[in-house]
């Protein structure tokens, strides 16, 4: 889906600290994520395969994956997870779990706004959180 490919920059956030509390994230790395502008990069080329750059002043994460396959990741606060990726319409959903069974499990959609510019809605049970990065 190339209408994802781009670059993005965190303009707003809403309700941010109950899904970290919610995720389980410690209060100081709560303060650092609120804290914290990231940039984000996406890219693919066949709409398949699909790398992501978080970049903050504090840490850069790379998450490269193929639609429906499983992976494993370490969260920039230092969480294990298993996530699979998948396209449901124009909307490219992550569905996180940890990686030993024990905790919460996470969705998180992503989708390109008409005026180019990038949502984030993120979810867990009743908690949702949501952030809108403008195109760069």
């Amino acid at each position: 889906m190339a209408q994802f490919n781009g670059k993005f920059k965190l303009d707003s956030s809403d309700n941010l600290g109950e899904f970290m509390k919610a995720l389980g994230v410690s209060e100081e790395m709560q303060k650092v994520g609120a804290s914290v502008i990231p940039e984000v990069t996406i890219e693919t080329a066949d709409g398949k395969h699909f790398k992501i750059t978080t970049a903050t002043s504090f840490t850069t994460v790379l998450v490269e994956f193929n639609l429906g396959e499983e992976f494993e990741l370490t969260t920039a606060d230092g969480r294990k997870t298993k996530n699979t990726y998948s396209l449901e319409g124009d909307v490219l959903k992550q569905l996180e779990t940890p990686a030993d069974g024990n905790g919460v499990s996470a969705t998180y959609e992503r989708s390109i706004l008409a005026d180019g510019n990038l949502n984030m809605t993120m979810t867990i049970g009743t908690i949702v959180a949501k952030r809108l990065y403008k195109k760069l």
